[in-house]
């Protein structure tokens, strides 16, 4: 498979994987990703290549900034979870002492 078929592929891959919140594909692509960009690192490539590479490294950039907002998303879920959680808590507690 030519470089630049290789990057097509995993730009389509990492572009799907973010859409299904598929985080452990997004990691795997990400790692192939490295792996190619290790391989063709020093080598002049030609026009297509090129162009492949930047619309990788488009996609990319894209999706890490999906996935900081993602992680924020679910960041603020938790606390939130976390919250509610230590409301009841006080509440059960309260209500226990009241039943006495």
């Amino acid at each position: 498979m030519s470089d630049a078929l290789t990057m097509g592929t995993l730009r389509q891959a990492l572009r799907q994987a973010a859409a299904d919140h598929n985080w452990p594909a997004v990691v795997n692509v990400d790692r192939q990703i490295a792996e190619l960009l290790t391989a063709i690192r020093g080598k002049t490539l030609n026009a297509e290549e090129r162009q492949a590479l930047q619309a990788l490294r488009d996609i990319h950039r894209q999706v890490f900034e999906y996935c900081q907002g993602q992680s924020g998303i679910i960041a603020d879920k938790m606390a939130l979870t976390m919250r509610n959680r230590e409301g009841a808590a006080a509440y059960a507690a309260f209500m226990d002492e009241g039943d006495l």
